[in-house]
């Protein structure tokens, strides 16, 4: 009877040398798929408006006459109302001596987008906190469009105004379009438009009474009964030529959307999106959107705008199975590096 060989010594040891081989090789290709994935997801967001559409593809629902036929009497559930404690500055400029004058609802939302527009001078995007975006608007005649919005929404809010604010975009649901208000007007019992960047509203030219966005939006197609475009108040037009706002309007009329809350103070007053827009906006939306506060998106459907909503939905499972394959990838390059890091001859 022979004896069964026995194994080297030396087999020991260069088992655990191929192991850690192995285990270098399998962190390596992990690094590397991570890499890949980040690579990919950046060319998606680039240009900046691509990195927008990634944005709006994670929050983007195709909406229903109901979501834009609702009062502030009786606001959707899952609509982000504004519930928190506006900030005193925003409070002493809403119901400072010139505007509470107005009893009218339409006139105090006149008055506030006339504080933001008298000194507009078009001087760039601010993209920072509230206070700071209203002081640049005032102070500094800076601001971009959705700046103006959301300086106005803490204004008409701190003022007891209803407000919600919708946009619209030329190129898909991507990052280049508008963005604009509606204030409900309790006199006239119905939302009433207003552009407070371009300083302008529209009124019936028979009754005077003031456009809803949707029947401006009716205008502009040529759909509506005849409309006069006014003049919110002091500052320069976004368009000295009306038919030129027409046109603007009109080219982006296919993809209009509004946005599910008004949610301004709760929104920048979150701890993690505070810290997160001191580094960058996309960043604080990211963390918003993470932490549940960002609004979502309702679109205003058409009979042309299907295909364009479903490609930005089909955009959102990429993006949610690259979020998931990091999550896997990185979970399993924890795990390898711990068993890397036990070998007591891994430096070796």
């Amino acid at each position: 009877v022979h004896d069964e060989p026995k194994h080297n010594a030396r087999d020991c040891p260069m088992e655990a040398a191929r192991r850690r081989r192995r285990l270098r090789m399998a962190i390596g290709a992990n690094v590397a798929a991570l890499l890949v994935i980040v690579a990919y997801t950046l060319s998606l967001a680039y240009p900046p408006t691509e990195a927008v559409r990634l944005r709006t593809a994670l929050l983007i629902e195709a909406g229903t006459d109901a979501d834009f036929s609702w009062t502030p009497a009786r606001p959707p559930a899952d609509f982000m109302l504004e519930r928190s404690v506006p900030p005193a500055q925003f409070v002493a400029v809403a119901h400072n001596p010139a505007a509470a004058a107005f009893a009218r609802d339409w006139d105090k939302a006149l008055a506030y987008a006339g504080t933001l527009t008298s000194n507009a001078q078009d001087r760039g995007a601010i993209q920072s906190d509230l206070v700071t975006t209203y002081r640049a608007i005032v102070e500094e005649g800076r601001g971009y469009c959705a700046d103006f919005v959301d300086a106005y929404l803490a204004l008409a809010q701190a003022g007891g105004l209803g407000v919600r604010q919708w946009g619209f975009s030329f190129d898909g649901f991507g990052g280049h379009g508008h963005a604009f208000v509606e204030v409900f007007d309790r006199n006239f019992g119905k939302w009433v438009f207003l552009d407070v960047y371009n300083n302008v509203h529209a009124v019936d030219r028979a009754s005077g009474i003031p456009l809803s966005a949707l029947e401006f939006r009716d205008f502009i197609l040529g759909r509506g009964a005849p409309a006069e475009i006014r003049r919110n108040g002091p500052g320069r037009l976004g368009f000295r030529i009306e038919q030129k706002l027409i046109d603007y309007y009109r080219k982006g009329a296919d993809e209009w959307y509004l946005w599910w809350g008004n949610n301004v103070f709760s929104y920048y007053d979150h701890p993690a999106v505070r810290v997160a827009e001191r580094l960058s906006r996309p960043l604080a939306q990211l963390t918003a959107i993470a932490f549940g506060v960002h609004p979502t998106i309702k679109v205003l459907p058409t009979s042309t705008n299907a295909e364009r909503l479903n490609a930005m939905l089909q955009l959102r499972i990429v993006l949610f199975g690259l979020a998931v394959a990091a999550i896997v990838l990185t979970a399993m390059l924890v795990i390898l590096l711990w068993q890397l890091g036990r070998d007591p001859r891994a430096g070796t």
